[in-house]
Parts: structure tokens; C-alpha cells; sequence
């Protein structure tokens, strides 16, 4: 039997089983405003996993908003004729403490630069998890240990 559950548990407060049942329910390919408009009636599952409160919202949007701002921002180098020298990079990274900080100052401290290493191999591990079952991949799951 296939259940469906939360990924990270106490994330939302609705039933993961009937959330999922709910959006079965919407058909094969579900666009999110499809989910948002399905979850408009307050007697659905899927209600509960939006905030209604429109200041509440906006608010949560903003700060979403910031985060993308603070990781689609990158630097390059350029020489004199506008070409591309060096790979483009990230401008700021998370930090362990939930901040950003730029990257030109984690690349400056080894503890920091470690610290950066490891949630990239943590990240390559969640990607292999994620996608493990996708046989065609396994010389590149091979080579995240």
C-alpha cells in the first residue's frame, strides 16, 4: 500500500494522505494555481496548507522574495571586451546561523569554505536520494559517495 506522507513532518497541518487524494483528484498535470484555487474552499484538505490572512502572506512573500534575490545574485569576472573569464558564481551563500553572507568572504576563511564544501556534498547526497531509482544516472550516483 502507497501512502502519502510529509517529507519533513509537522510542516503543514493537513493530512498528507488526504492533501495528495485532493489533488489527484484535480487530474494528471496540476499547474500551482490550480492548487491554490482548489484550496480557496475552506472545507478542503488543502486549505489548511495555505495562509489566508492576506498581511500574514504578503509578508512571507517578501521574505521569499529576499531569499531569491540573495541566491540568483552572481559575480563574474569580465575582460576588457565584456568576455566571460571565469565561471560565474554566487554572490552570497547560507549560512549555518540562517544569514547569507557574501561569497568573496567565505572563500577567505578555510572553516567557512569547509563548511561550504560539506552542504555541497550534503546536497549532491539529496540529490542521488532523490533521484536514485533512475537507473540511467547510476555512473553519476557512483561517483557521490
Amino acid at each position: 500500500m502507497v501512502t502519502a506522507t510529509w517529507k519533513i513532518d509537522g510542516i503543514f497541518k493537513a493530512d498528507p494522505q488526504k492533501v495528495a487524494d485532493e489533488i489527484d483528484a484535480l487530474g494528471g498535470e496540476v499547474t500551482p494555481e490550480q492548487l491554490v484555487e482548489a484550496a480557496r474552499d475552506k472545507k478542503s484538505e488543502l486549505h489548511k496548507c495555505f495562509d489566508w490572512d492576506n498581511k500574514v502572506a504578503a509578508e512571507k512573500w517578501r521574505k521569499h522574495q529576499a531569499r531569491q534575490i540573495m541566491c540568483f545574485l552572481v559575480i563574474r569576472n569580465e575582460d576588457e571586451d565584456g568576455n566571460q573569464e571565469a565561471p560565474v558564481i554566487r554572490y552570497m551563500y547560507k549560512t549555518d546561523t540562517g544569514g547569507y553572507k557574501p561569497s568573496k568572504m567565505i572563500f577567505k576563511r578555510d572553516d567557512e569554505y569547509q563548511k561550504l564544501i560539506q552542504r555541497v556534498d550534503g546536497e549532491l547526497h539529496a540529490v542521488k536520494q532523490k533521484y536514485s531509482y533512475i537507473q540511467e544516472r547510476d555512473f553519476i550516483w557512483e561517483l557521490i559517495d
